[in-house]
């Protein structure tokens, strides 16, 4: 099976950024199509977005390129691999393969909404790039950059995490992608409910939308029964 590549949709964000300074200036890092196995190579079968990479203050410690880029979690080059990962970095990477699982996980790899660093995507994230997260310029590029790797993959399955009744992080995929609803499913312990959401993209490619997995209180005891269901129905889709 020949190694796949998506160096070309890389370097395009490596020349967007050259174009958009404040990117560089106040990130230290961008995430793009980085398998959660790095010596997995070939094609994913899953994809995982996130809203943004997080936090960084840790990484600014560390190396970020040579002073006037920054650097990068991608299928080419992935700082972590490079650096030892942080405390924060390894624990996020262990919920997400507990909620996975390790097969899964394994096929998976990893993107986000906006591909640039923020602690949060409120008052950080306008405090770094001057603007609401929902209506920042750099978002339709990212989208478009998406669109182009979910294209590519043609994914068993998409993972959106993040789910929010304000503002519906599903809306902004809708600008790249026609979106229809399946169904919900419902995940209830005995004092709070939440949802697993269904959709479908342009009508062939699945994706399961669920709260962020730092949710706190008591969508923690939702999130616990999430991984469950969303592992056993992938198991009756794709006997995995």
């Amino acid at each position: 099976m020949s190694i796949f590549s998506t160096t070309d949709l890389i370097t395009k964000i490596r020349d967007y950024q050259k174009q958009n300074l404040e990117l560089i200036k106040n990130s230290h890092h961008f995430v793009f199509d980085c398998p959660f196995n790095s010596t997995n190579r070939n094609k994913p079968d899953f994809i995982w977005i996130g809203l943004n990479p997080g936090n960084d203050s840790y990484d600014m410690n560390r190396e970020k390129g040579n002073g006037r880029e920054n650097t990068e979690e991608t299928r080419d080059k992935d700082f972590q691999n490079i650096f030892h990962r942080s405390d924060g970095s390894r624990k996020r990477m262990k919920k997400i393969k507990d909620f996975l699982g390790q097969n899964i996980f394994d096929k998976t790899t990893h993107t986000e909404l906006f591909f640039w660093c923020s602690a949060d995507i409120g008052k950080d994230f306008e405090r770094r790039y001057r603007t609401k997260f929902h209506s920042s310029p750099h978002l339709n590029f990212c989208l478009e950059m998406n669109r182009q790797l979910i294209l590519r993959i043609a994914p068993k399955l998409i993972f959106l995490e993040g789910m929010n009744k304000a503002h519906s992080y599903i809306d902004i995929l809708r600008r790249v992608f026609s979106i229809s609803k399946v169904k919900s499913i419902p995940v209830e312990t005995s004092d709070y409910s939440r949802y697993i959401d269904i959709y479908l993209l342009d009508n062939k490619f699945e994706l399961y939308n669920f709260d962020h997995l730092s949710a706190r209180g008591k969508m923690m005891k939702t999130n616990k029964l999430v991984p469950s269901i969303v592992r056993s129905n992938i198991k009756d889709q794709f006997g995995l």
